[in-house]
């Protein structure tokens, strides 16, 4: 078996993936702006700074695939991503 790690987070992406999926599902409308930056820039610095605690921020990072339903999310597919 052969296996590919990649770490996208600046390397093959400028930036954190799972912050920027936060704010890729904002800039659609998705998830309410305000709250939902406020508290994924707080989980952004207690990672930086090393206090994350891991299972509270998958909580918050998976409740949007919990609460919507596929078609809901239908417009981040890459053929809809103009932001909403």
């Amino acid at each position: 078996m052969r296996l590919a790690l990649f770490d996208l987070d600046n390397t093959l992406l400028a930036g954190d993936s799972d912050y920027e999926w936060g704010q890729f599902l904002v800039d659609r409308g998705i998830l309410e702006r305000q709250a939902y930056e406020a508290q994924n820039r707080a989980y952004y610095e207690q990672y930086v700074a090393g206090t994350l605690d891991i299972h509270e921020y998958l909580g918050f990072a998976l409740r949007p695939l919990a609460e919507h339903t596929p078609q809901d999310l239908a417009c981040c597919t890459p053929s809809s991503c103009a932001p909403g």
